[in-house]
C-alpha cells in the first residue's frame, strides 16, 4: 500500500507556506494511478494557492512493484546530502537490513535512483525485460568514446525506451544544469542483445563493474574522475 504524509511546503516563488500531502512510497499494484502520476511528472507536484505557481517536490521515495519482486529508493541530492553520502549511507544501510534477514527468505532486488528520471527511466527498463547493468554498460561505452561530446559532468545518458526500436536503442543526452534535453544517440539492438548473451554466460564482469544498487555508469566515471584528482 502507498503511504503519504502532510508537509508544510513553501512556494519558493512567492514564498507562501501551505499544507501539503506528499507521497513517501508508491506501491504499483495497489495504486496504478499513483504510478501514471509519477511517469508523467505529476506526483508530489504543488500548485500555490497563492500565485498558482506548480512545482514539484523532491523528496526521498520507495517504490515497490511485487510484480517484478523489485524496490526502488529515489534519494535526491541537496546542498546538504551529496551522491557520495547518499551512496555511501546506501549500502551501510542495506548491509545491514540484509544482515537481519533469516537464511530462507529471498530479499527482493533493491535499486537506488538520484533523479525522477532515472527512476522513470528505470521502470520502462525493467517493465520492456532489458537488463539495466547491460543498458549501462552500453552508457558506459558511450561516454567513454565520446567524452568531449558526452562529457559525464555535464550530461547525463537516458536510454528512451519507447521510442528504441528492433534495431536501435535511442539515448537521449540531458543537460544536467539545464535538465534539458540535448541530442540523441543511436546504439545497435543487435550489439545490446550480444551483450546480454555475454552477461549470462559471464555475469561476474557486468556486476563487479556495477556492483549496485546505485548501477549508474555516469557515477562510475564521476568517481573515476575525482579518484585521479585526488
Amino acid at each position: 500500500m502507498s503511504k503519504s504524509k502532510t508537509y508544510n511546503i513553501t512556494c519558493p516563488s512567492c514564498g507562501t507556506q501551505q499544507e501539503i500531502e506528499l507521497h513517501e512510497t508508491l506501491n504499483a499494484a495497489t495504486d496504478p494511478e499513483l504510478k501514471q502520476a509519477l511517469l508523467e511528472n505529476r506526483l508530489n507536484r504543488v500548485a500555490c494557492a497563492d500565485c498558482d505557481t506548480t512545482f514539484r517536490v523532491d523528496m526521498p521515495l520507495l517504490y515497490s512493484d511485487p510484480s517484478h519482486n523489485i524496490l526502488i529508493h529515489w534519494i535526491p541530492e541537496t546542498k546538504t546530502l551529496s551522491r557520495e553520502q547518499i551512496i555511501d549511507d546506501f549500502d551501510e544501510s542495506l548491509e545491514q537490513i540484509n544482515g537481519m534477514l533469516p537464511a530462507d527468505i529471498k530479499a527482493p532486488s533493491v535499486r537506488l535512483v538520484l533523479t525522477r528520471v532515472e527512476l522513470v527511466e528505470l521502470l520502462f527498463m525493467i517493465e520492456a525485460g532489458m537488463n539495466p547493468r547491460v543498458v549501462e554498460y552500453v552508457k558506459y561505452s558511450i561516454y567513454t568514446r565520446n567524452m568531449e561530446m558526452v562529457d559525464p559532468a555535464k550530461y547525463r545518458l537516458l536510454l528512451n525506451v519507447q521510442d528504441s526500436t528492433d534495431e536501435e536503442l535511442l539515448f537521449a543526452m540531458q543537460n544536467i544544469e539545464t535538465q534539458e534535453l540535448d541530442k540523441v544517440l543511436r546504439y545497435g539492438r543487435a550489439a545490446y542483445d550480444s551483450m546480454c548473451e555475454l552477461y549470462k554466460e559471464s555475469p561476474d564482469e557486468f556486476i563487479e563493474m556495477f556492483p549496485g544498487p546505485c548501477i549508474s555508469a555516469r557515477n562510475l566515471l564521476l568517481d573515476d574522475a575525482a579518484d585521479e584528482v585526488g
